[in-house]
């Protein structure tokens, strides 16, 4: 007996076509991206939560759920993380 074997690739791209799932997919991709780029500046920055929990007048805990990919920052706390680090925060339709 032969085993078929499914490249990860082909199997996305086969369950990006349910529109559910596709929107699921994207939403989750964007908060995982908008995480990971708020670590990277902090860790580039070589500080740690608390202090740019302090600089943003905010807890610790709060840069701990803003890195975490499954939560979703208000505007205004994205606006100060960037005013933080000397970013813009630009926010695009496409």
């Amino acid at each position: 007996m032969k085993r078929r074997y499914h490249r990860h690739e082909d199997t996305k791209k086969e369950r990006l076509k349910d529109p559910i799932i596709r929107k699921a997919y994207e939403e989750e991709l964007s908060m995982l991206m908008i995480a990971h780029r708020i670590a990277e500046l902090r860790k580039k920055a070589k500080i740690t939560q608390a202090q740019l929990a302090t600089q943003i007048h905010t807890k610790q805990q709060v840069i701990s759920k803003l890195e975490n990919e499954h939560h979703i920052p208000s505007f205004n706390t994205l606006w100060k993380v960037a005013h933080a680090f000397g970013k813009k925060l630009e926010i695009r339709l496409i």
